[in-house]
């Protein structure tokens, strides 16, 4: 499979801003309101207790692994097997401070969000206060 070929709507967003063919701004407010998959050591529980993140350390800094689709997961899951789908938005607001986002890690179609982007992004999108 090719791993840049888009598989969802969101992909297709992504890949039109990598390609400088869609404001990153733009695609961002749509990535926000997107439904994403996290990668979890352990099951999490309604209330979202138990929630284990897959992390990757870049250069020193933990990010949180998100993917777009399902079909992005790959060898990931061998890592953290279960999966839980939540809006892009709520993903963001989770983060530790200090944690920065990685999107698709592993393939071409994925980009990084440093810890400042993160809170960024959260000042821009967010409905009022954290």
């Amino acid at each position: 499979m090719n791993d840049a070929a888009p598989q969802t709507p969101i992909e297709t967003l992504l890949k039109t801003a990598m390609d400088g063919q869609l404001p990153i701004g733009l695609f961002m407010k749509a990535f926000v309101a997107s439904e994403v998959v996290l990668l979890t050591g352990s099951l999490v529980t309604p209330d979202g207790s138990g929630f284990d993140p897959l992390l990757f350390d870049k250069q020193g800094v933990l990010h949180v692994s998100v993917f777009t689709d399902m079909s992005r997961v790959g060898f990931h899951s061998q890592q953290a097997p279960h999966t839980i789908r939540m809006l892009m938005l709520e993903v963001l607001k989770r983060v530790p401070g200090g944690y920065g986002v990685v999107i698709n890690p592993g393939t071409s179609l994925g980009f990084e969000i440093s810890p400042s982007g993160v809170g960024e992004i959260l000042k821009d999108f967010a409905d009022g206060p954290r």
